[in-house]
């Protein structure tokens, strides 16, 4: 069985799971500390972030949001919940108004505490002159790996 939904409330979830988990709090970081997953993006306003998500940019994971994902059990369920969303592309969405997928993620028991922990490691890296983008793209190098992803 399956449900037809919007494509804006799709994105909501996706935003809605990544704050309930506190990985907004890893962006913040990045995005203040002068890295991005997003750069050149002309949607990305400086020391704000993403002015215009769609369905790629919201399922996309960078390494450290991966890493995160992971040590909350979150990534597998993750990575299936947008798999079934079709039109995703680099940067662009192609994806219908409206889609079939078979489930939510299950929003219960998320809570932003891991994701508030690891923003302060991360500050601290970055005070203690650690490169955020070196860690990401280290990171990213595993979980694309993990995934199955050819890159």
């Amino acid at each position: 069985m399956s449900i037809e939904v919007k494509k804006e409330y799709i994105i909501q979830h996706g935003l809605e799971i990544f704050h309930l988990i506190g990985a907004h709090h890893v962006c913040n970081v990045c995005i203040k500390s002068g890295e991005s997953c997003c750069f050149l993006c002309h949607h990305l306003e400086d020391g704000v972030g993403c002015q215009k998500r769609n369905t790629s940019c919201t399922a996309w994971l960078c390494g450290i949001q991966s890493y995160l994902f992971e040590q909350i059990e979150l990534l597998d369920e993750w990575n299936q919940f947008w798999r079934e969303i079709p039109g995703q592309m680099f940067r662009r969405d192609h994806t219908p108004d409206k889609v079939r997928i078979k489930s939510f993620i299950n929003k219960e028991n998320l809570t932003s505490h891991a994701g508030k922990h690891l923003a302060e490691r991360l500050s601290l890296y970055v005070q203690e002159g650690g490169d955020l983008g070196k860690l990401e793209r280290k990171l990213d190098k595993k979980y694309s790996k993990y995934l199955g992803d050819p890159r």
